[in-house]
């Protein structure tokens, strides 16, 4: 996919008629990704958000080209609660994904649920996890993931980075805590941006008419700094958005037909 007009590297923006049609294309991207990254590589990483996230992955189940084994799925932020608990990101994604695909345990990196009470214990732990994972591999000073999955809050913020908060300008860490998110609950663990911008491609999805004026705001103004206008990978990675015709009603920014 190639944007036209518009600067190297410029955000993809692609828009289906409805959700059912953004689910079906993004699956289909999903797989393209993952074969790409298995065949060149062996492995495929992956990083899930919360939000319309989980229900959206729902599309992955019937195809059964996607190699499951060689799947590697992190958290690009997560609620600290336990696992099962209903605010949990991992919980969404297990109910509405890896419970139905044959995907290995092991291969799905969550929070160390024993280390809730302490923070900075659990990003630490967390961030070991992406360490292990990448470093001896890629010896890259970030983790470059070859795919991120990003929602986008009413707010404009991604992830667990939120307007006007100090984590916007972390640029060491890998991950971080938050223990004072605007939105409930107020305690999460976050990738920072040096993260998401390493990764080969970043996905934005976002349906629904609630969305048109934030989606504006970031495509639009990125001038105005909100959270998603600060999502800008490195080159060679890409940033794509994915949303529904309802969600970009009133974009400006250029549309890019979707093909594979």
């Amino acid at each position: 996919m190639s944007a036209h007009h518009q600067p190297p590297n410029s955000p993809v923006l692609v828009s289906f008629p409805d959700k059912d049609a953004l689910q079906t294309n993004l699956a289909a991207f999903i797989s393209k990704a993952q074969k790409d990254s298995i065949d060149k590589k062996g492995r495929f990483t992956i990083a899930l958000s919360g939000g319309s996230i989980p229900t959206i992955l729902r599309g992955l189940i019937p195809d059964n080209q996607i190699k499951w084994n060689h799947w590697q799925v992190f958290y690009v932020d997560e609620r600290v609660v336990p696992l099962d608990h209903p605010d949990s990101n991992h919980r969404a994604c297990a109910e509405n994904l890896f419970s139905q695909v044959p995907i290995p345990p092991a291969n799905i990196h969550t929070i160390d649920p024993t280390l809730l009470d302490d923070l900075e214990e659990l990003s630490d732990s967390y961030e070991k996890k992406l360490i292990h994972e990448f470093a001896q591999k890629d010896a890259a000073r970030f983790p470059v993931f070859d795919l991120i999955l990003l929602g986008m809050g009413p707010d404009g913020h991604t992830a667990s980075l939120f307007p006007g908060h100090e984590l916007l300008a972390e640029e060491d860490r890998w991950v971080a805590y938050i223990d004072d998110s605007p939105k409930p609950p107020p305690k999460r663990i976050t990738f920072t941006f040096p993260v998401i911008n390493h990764a080969a491609r970043v996905v934005f999805v976002a349906a629904g008419k609630e969305k048109v004026d934030m989606i504006s705001n970031v495509l639009d103004h990125p001038e105005k700094g909100l959270p998603a206008a600060r999502v800008k990978p490195v080159f060679p990675g890409q940033l794509y958005w994915f949303v529904d015709d309802a969600a970009a009603a009133k974009v400006d920014y250029p549309r890019t037909p979707f093909k594979l």
